[in-house]
């Protein structure tokens, strides 16, 4: 995020398009960065047993309060390249983690390089417009 942001200046949305949205509600293009986060997390699991009859026995569980979340943002491994959202899902098809029909959802709205305008074309033929 700090690098998108502050770095490279991606602070605003193109016209026609969000910032940020589920990929089935953005425009063809022809790629996209991809995030993965890694989160880990340290829990303290506390047992103490009964002392004799007065006392029953008691369990706790928490996260560790220094070192409970760990979060780091990291560039997607793909299966061709590295933070690019197509290559991840096609790592997730490779993997068993994504039907051949989920890579192709991802595939008509992230279209590869040069292939934007006939997918644009092909969409607004099927508006009922014609091009000239």
């Amino acid at each position: 995020m700090h690098d998108h942001l502050y770095t490279r200046g991606y602070v605003r949305n193109f016209p026609g398009a969000p910032m940020c949205a589920c990929l089935d509600r953005m425009p063809v293009v022809s790629r996209s960065d991809c995030t993965q986060v890694d989160v880990t997390e340290l829990w303290v699991a506390t047992f103490k047993p009964a002392d004799g009859a007065s006392a029953a026995p008691s369990f706790s569980l928490g996260l560790d309060v220094e070192n409970g979340v760990s979060i780091k943002f990291n560039a997607c491994r793909g299966a061709v390249r590295n933070n690019d959202l197509e290559s991840y899902y096609h790592r997730l098809f490779n993997e068993g983690r994504a039907s051949v029909e989920e890579l192709t959802e991802v595939r008509e709205t992230l279209v590869g390089n040069g292939n934007c305008q006939s997918r644009i074309d092909q969409f607004v033929t099927t508006q009922g417009f014609e091009k000239i």
